[in-house]
């Protein structure tokens, strides 16, 4: 029998590294209404993406939820952040999510990209040191549908950049 262990008589089980694969998107449920313009607009990028997109609409019936997103965060290189008054008062959110996300991003293997949707206080967050896609003072809510869809379109555009970088495609 060989030793696999260097010559130090212990033997190792390649195990294969955590793919990050996964656009996240973390969003209150009282702000579904963002998530379903922000996924409309991010819909037909989908098909070119090196990456899925998650967000937990795609947990189907009889799934365990929590293991659903714990599975998705842990395969996660981008996490967009629908950034919203209820954003920051979800308890879930604030302890279940942002914190292995946030982890996650202090060490180098995922990329924050907040959205900012409503008016808020998230510079007294941990998320406000993350650049957002939009002026914190110019939130989605502020504007018309086709100013909104620019905004969009602009962050979809920056995800895309992100995401072929995270695959090591660009």
């Amino acid at each position: 029998m060989g030793d696999l262990g260097g010559g130090s008589g212990r033997y190792f089980i390649a195990t294969p590294l955590l793919m990050r694969d996964l656009i996240f998107i973390s969003y209150s449920r009282k702000d579904v209404k963002w998530l379903v313009e922000f996924q409309t607009m991010l819909k037909p990028l989908a098909k070119n993406l090196p990456t899925d997109i998650w967000d937990d609409t795609k947990i189907k019936t009889g799934q365990e939820w929590k293991a659903q997103i714990e599975q998705a965060l842990s395969r996660a290189c981008i996490a967009v952040l629908l950034v919203s008054p209820d954003f920051l008062a979800s308890d879930f959110i604030a302890e279940q999510e942002l914190p292995p996300l946030l982890r996650v991003a202090e060490e180098g293997g995922l990329t924050i990209v907040c959205l900012h949707v409503s008016h808020c206080l998230h510079e007294e967050t941990e998320i406000g040191k993350y650049q957002g896609v939009n002026d914190p003072s110019k939130t989605l809510d502020r504007f018309s549908r086709g100013e909104r869809n620019e905004i969009l379109a602009k962050a979809c555009r920056e995800i895309k950049v992100l995401a072929l970088q995270s695959q090591d495609i660009l």
